[in-house]
C-alpha cells in the first residue's frame, strides 16, 4: 500500500461533499436559510483552498500531475468501456476533467449565492434576479457534474477491482508491479510499453514518497524506478524499447 491522497486533499474533498449536500438539500426553505448560507461558506472555503493547493502541492493534487485534456479523457472512456483502461495511481484523464469542472462550477455557486445573499448585482444590465438565476443553473450544473464523477468512480472501481472511494478515505492504494518471482511462465510474453511505464510511475511515486517528496529529483526517481522495474520484469516478459524522450515526458 503506497500513500496517494494526503490528509489535507482528503479533508477538503470530504468537507466539500458534505457542505455541498447541506446546502443543497436546505436551498428551498426558509427556516434552514442560516444553515444553507453557512454551508456555501464552509464550500467556498474548501474550494479556495483546494484551489490554492492544486497550485503549491508536489503530490497527486498538484495540477500539474493531471493537465485537463479532453481527447485523452474522452480516449480513457473509450477504453474504460471496453475494459482496457489503463489504471492511474492519482487521477484518469476523464476524473482531471471532472475535477477542473467540479472546481469551476462549485467556484461559480459559491460566488452567485454569495452575491445573492448580499444583494450584490453583476452589473446595472444584470440585476440581483439574474443573478439568483445563474446560482440556481450553477448549483444544478454541479449537482449533474457530481452525479456523472460519482458515476465514473463506481464504474473505475469495477473496472480496475480496487475501491475509489475508500482510497479517498484513508489516503491509501495498493500497488501492482510484478508477478510471483516463483512461478514464472516459461515462455516470455510481449509486455505493452504503456503497462511499462505504468509500473515505472508507480514505483517513481513511492520512491519520491520515500524521499519526502524533495523538489529537483524527479528524473533520478523516474530513472530508479525504471531500473527497479526492468529487473523485476525481465525474467517474465520481453521489455518493449526504451525510449528516452518517453520517459522525460512521462515524469
Amino acid at each position: 500500500m503506497i500513500k496517494v491522497w494526503s490528509l489535507p486533499a482528503r479533508l477538503m474533498h470530504w468537507t466539500l461533499v458534505f457542505s455541498f449536500a447541506f446546502a443543497f438539500y436546505t436551498r428551498n426553505s426558509e427556516l434552514m436559510r442560516d444553515i444553507h448560507v453557512n454551508a456555501g461558506y464552509i464550500a467556498g472555503g474548501a474550494i479556495l483552498l483546494r484551489w490554492i493547493m492544486g497550485f503549491v502541492a508536489r503530490d497527486f493534487s498538484a495540477f500539474r500531475r493531471f493537465p485537463p485534456n479532453p481527447l485523452a479523457g474522452l480516449a480513457y472512456l473509450r477504453d474504460l468501456f471496453k475494459h482496457r483502461a489503463r489504471r492511474y495511481i492519482g487521477h484518469n484523464p476523464a476524473g482531471a476533467l471532472a475535477v477542473y469542472s467540479l472546481l469551476v462550477l462549485g467556484t461559480l455557486t459559491t460566488m452567485t449565492g454569495y452575491m445573492a445573499f448580499n444583494d450584490l448585482p453583476i452589473s446595472e444590465s444584470i440585476d440581483i434576479d439574474a443573478v439568483k438565476t445563474l446560482h440556481d443553473f450553477a448549483a444544478t450544473a454541479w449537482l449533474v457534474m457530481i452525479c456523472m464523477h460519482i458515476s465514473g468512480v463506481i464504474v473505475g472501481s469495477l473496472v480496475h477491482k480496487e475501491n475509489l472511494p475508500l482510497a479517498m478515505i484513508t489516503g491509501n492504494k495498493q500497488r501492482r508491479l510484478v508477478p510471483d518471482r516463483t512461478t514464472p511462465k516459461p515462455v516470455k510474453e510481449p509486455l505493452p510499453a504503456y503497462v511499462r511505464r505504468q509500473y515505472i510511475e508507480e514505483a517513481a511515486y513511492y520512491i519520491a514518497e520515500s524521499r519526502g517528496f524533495q523538489p529537483g529529483e524527479d528524473w533520478d526517481h523516474w530513472l530508479q524506478a525504471e531500473r527497479e522495474v526492468d529487473e523485476r520484469l525481465h525474467y517474465a516478459y520481453v521489455l518493449p524499447e526504451k525510449k528516452e524522450s518517453e520517459s522525460k515526458a512521462a515524469t
